[in-house]
Parts: structure tokens; C-alpha cells; sequence
């Protein structure tokens, strides 16, 4: 099932014409899609920025065209069995050391089989046929990796926690691994454990959600949309701001000085603010310039 698929059944189920979904998971993966559905959906724009960690299992031996499970095998290969028994003597250290060496900034190159678009097209529909487009990397951070155990029974795989910034893809680390070792080397399994803050635990499958329905019971399962936002810096106003705020009216940033985060220099919508008036939601905001003066810009009121 895609990520497409999964939010076309969501959309059925709850009987809404709008939902949208906060980053994409291949086809082949499982775990945490946030499901904006309803009104809900205007704060999707806020969700891009979400980290994520995921629990990965890769198998050594091959590469494939996809970087995963799915694709066409175009290299690589099993290691010998001296090889194997050197590895289990020493507790695979080379292959720990290479995981220990994974986490902070690095530059990495988007697969062609993603979703990335060029020239109005995913990047998936060139790579089907057969043709390579030219990409940018893209700066990523990788936080943390974990391993949690290596086998070297039928196949030799590992199976480990990544925690990454977003746009990271774990099948392209799992590739680079393959790299380093010289055996080529593939994303098996792969589940997103978190998102934001969405957690894997209290995540709903479709069925569970398809049973609640039925049961009348979507207090179990939707939440606040204002939960989609909590980690976005918080801005409390007045009756009087907040009425101007919900009529769309300018006002000066000087106004709301000590009540924002510190923006230096810096002036734009990479610096939102989430506005709540009497504990509740109201509005998303960012300071920029007009005219030579410092405004706060109301981008969307959400009331």
C-alpha cells in the first residue's frame, strides 16, 4: 500500500472530502503516517519540517536499483566464508564501526526512486524508464543509531534504530553501508517508529480505525490539530491583538517584542509562531518586512 492509497481508505472511512498525509513512506515500509483529515489539513504546510527515527533491517550481499527489498539486484556480493568467520570471531567490530560512524551532518543524494519531482514529475517515473536525472544532495542529520543485533546465519543483516532530520532517506544509508563494506547492501524492513510527535505506539492501522467508526468512537483516534504544531514556538495575545489577528489586520513586531523568540536579523516564515488566544489555537504567524517596516504577518487564522 502507498502512503496515497493509505490516506484514498482514511478519507473513505471517515466520509471527508479532504485528508492529506505528513511524510510519504514507501510502499514497502510500515509505521507512523500522520493523517491530517477535515480543517485539520491547512496545518500540513507545518508538518514538513518533522524529524523522524526508524527501526531498519538491512541485508548485506546485493545492491539494488531501488535500495530496497523491492528492486532489481545490479551488484554486490556475499561475503566469503572466511570472510563470515572473521566477522563472528571479532563480534562484526568493522560492521559496528561503521554504524557508530553514522550520526551528524552529511550530504546525501536523494534516490532515483523517490518521490522527488523534476520538471512536474516524480523521480520514480524516469527511474522506471531507465532514465538517471541529475540531483542535488541535500544536507541531512543523522542524530543517533543504535544496532540492535547482526546475523550471519542465511544471510548477513543487521538490524538497528536510526533518528534522522528530515528528507533523510534510510534506504540510501542502508546503500552506503553496502558501499563501505564492498558487499552491496539493501533496506529489508523497514518501519517508522516516529514522526513529530507522533509515536508508533499510539499509532491506529486502518482496521482499527475502520472498527471505531463503526463503533462511533473517533474521540479514540483523532486529535487536536493544534498537536501537529506543539513544537512550533508559541505566541499568547490579548483580546484586543487577537481580534485584529482574526480580521487579518498588520500590526508592528515592535508590539510583540519579548513575547517571540529572539529572530536577530532573520525575518521570514522559517520563523512561524503559532498564536493562541485564551488557550486556544487561533492563527499562524511570522514577522517580515514591508516597506521598510517590521511587521507581524498573519499567514493563516485558523479560527
Amino acid at each position: 500500500m502507498t502512503s496515497f492509497q493509505a490516506v484514498a481508505r482514511i478519507r473513505k472511512i471517515l466520509n471527508v472530502k479532504k485528508a492529506g498525509h505528513c511524510g510519504t513512506l514507501d510502499p514497502f515500509a510500515s509505521g507512523v503516517l500522520p493523517v491530517c483529515v477535515g480543517k485539520a489539513t491547512r496545518v500540513v504546510r507545518y508538518m514538513d519540517g518533522y524529524d523522524k527515527s526508524y527501526r531498519c533491517t538491512v541485508r548485506f550481499g546485493a545492491f539494488t536499483d531501488t535500495e530496497d527489498k523491492d528492486g532489481q539486484i545490479i551488484g554486490g556480493r556475499m561475503p566469503a566464508e572466511d570472510e563470515l568467520a572473521a566477522m563472528k570471531a571479532d563480534d562484526f567490530s568493522g560492521i559496528r564501526k561503521l554504524f557508530s560512524e553514522l550520526p551528524g551532518e552529511k550530504d546525501q543524494l536523494p534516490p532515483m526512486y523517490s518521490a522527488i519531482k523534476k520538471n512536474g514529475h516524480p523521480l520514480y517515473e524516469y527511474a522506471r524508464k531507465g532514465i538517471t536525472i541529475e540531483r542535488e544532495t541535500r544536507r541531512i542529520r543523522i542524530y543517533s543509531c543504535d544496532v540492535h543485533g547482526i546475523a550471519a546465519d542465511e544471510f548477513l543483516s543487521a538490524d538497528f534504530t536510526v533518528s534522522v532530520s528530515k528528507g533523510t532517506y534510510i534506504r540510501t544509508i542502508c546503500n552506503g553501508l553496502g558501499v563501505d563494506t564492498g558487499y552491496g547492501a539493501y533496506a529489508d524492513a523497514l518501519c517508522r517508529t516516529v514522526c513529530g510527535p507522533f509515536l508508533l505506539e499510539n499509532s491506529y492501522n486502518i482496521e482499527d480505525i475502520e472498527r471505531l467508526m463503526q463503533e462511533n468512537r473517533t474521540d479514540a483516534f483523532l486529535l487536536p490539530e493544534d498537536l501537529a504544531i506543539k513544537d512550533m514556538p508559541r505566541l499568547t495575545v490579548n483580546p484586543e491583538e487577537a481580534s485584529r489577528i482574526r480580521q487579518g489586520q498588520q500590526m508592528d513586531l515592535a508590539q510583540f517584542e519579548g513575547r517571540m523568540i529572539n529572530t536577530g536579523d532573520r525575518i521570514g516564515a522559517e520563523l512561524h509562531h503559532s498564536v493562541y488566544f485564551d488557550g486556544k489555537l487561533i492563527a499562524v504567524v511570522f514577522p517580515d518586512e514591508k516597506e521598510g517596516r517590521e511587521i507581524l504577518r498573519i499567514e493563516r487564522v485558523l479560527v
